[in-house]
């Protein structure tokens, strides 16, 4: 009886290594998944307090400014590294992620000031372009062999880089520049509808503050404000 069960177990185990080895067979994942996207949705800026000192007087804070709703457009191009799903159950990447958007500032708002009397904003046209590195983690589910990457999975990221913000108020031709450090967090899930095409729905947190220098007649305004902002973008993926 003894040797029956033993037998039966060794029979077992050889079958199952046999299974497994047949699915890794079938089941070819690459080292590397490279991979670009075109995207496009809304973005929605928080309000924002503005600090703004003249050459005249000291500083004032007018609070809860609002930034206007805009599009947001952009392109990432990516790698993802598939050797750590073997240890952690995650595949871990690595993108280059670039981010349009207007999160300009709305004329004839009536803001309270930290001086204790009211201001009435003035349209400035704002465009801020993110150019930023992201780290990701992403949950392969439904591998096979014609899907290795997942029929489709979550993913999270976070990252960094530089927000280039360019403004010019409703008066004036001249336009400012600013570029200043900026953050961003990120989640989504993505769908192949092919092997090598995908969807994806992305939820996007990007944070960045600036100071804004406006040339006058005879007087001189520095403007500084935080752009906070919380992307929701669809699209399209090629992977290679």
């Amino acid at each position: 009886m003894k040797k029956t069960i033993l037998w039966f177990m060794l029979m077992s185990c050889v079958l199952v290594w046999a299974e497994l080895a047949k699915a890794d067979e079938e089941v070819q994942i690459r080292p590397v998944d490279a991979y670009l996207s075109l995207y496009g949705g809304i973005a929605s800026p928080f309000k924002t307090d503005v600090t703004e000192s003249t050459s005249f007087s000291s500083s004032v804070t007018a609070k809860d400014s609002k930034l206007d709703n805009s599009a947001s457009i952009g392109g990432k191009a990516g790698l993802w590294f598939t050797a750590p799903r073997k240890s952690l159950g995650l595949d871990l990447g690595l993108e280059l992620d670039v981010t349009n958007f207007g999160p300009d500032q709305k004329a004839g708002q009536v803001l309270a000031t930290t001086s204790g009397f009211n201001i009435v904003t003035s349209s400035v046209n704002l465009n801020a372009t993110l150019i930023g590195i992201n780290f990701l983690a992403r949950l392969p589910v439904g591998v096979t062999a014609d899907f290795p990457n997942g029929r489709w999975y979550p993913y999270l990221g976070i990252g960094g880089g530089v927000e280039r913000l360019t403004f010019r108020t409703a008066n004036s031709t001249n336009e400012g520049r600013d570029s200043s450090p900026a953050f961003q967090g990120l989640g989504g899930i993505k769908v192949f509808l092919f092997k090598h095409v995908a969807v994806f729905a992305e939820a996007k947190y990007t944070h960045a503050s600036h100071t804004l220098d406006f040339q006058g007649v005879g007087v001189t305004a520095t403007d500084k404000l935080t752009v906070d902002t919380v992307h929701g973008v669809g699209g399209l993926s090629f992977h290679f």
